[in-house]
């Protein structure tokens, strides 16, 4: 895979590569992962607040069984 950043941009994901003792492929594959998890929980988020019943009976649920298991 191959980027094109800006040499501004490039710079930036160097310095911070270097910061965190990682290559710059290793910190932009990192990067990416961090971006991805972070776009899931904005989904979720979005879901649990557009499904509020669902959500509250899921945890209800869950802490059902936690419960009962102990």
């Amino acid at each position: 895979m191959r980027l094109e950043l800006s040499d501004d941009t490039y710079a930036l994901v160097t310095a911070l590569a270097e910061q965190a003792d990682q290559s710059v492929g290793d910190w932009v594959r990192a990067a990416v992962g961090r971006e991805a998890y972070r776009q899931l929980c904005e989904q979720q988020a979005r879901w649990n607040a557009e499904h509020p019943e669902q959500v509250r009976a899921a945890a209800d649920d869950w802490r059902a069984r936690g419960s009962s298991a102990a």
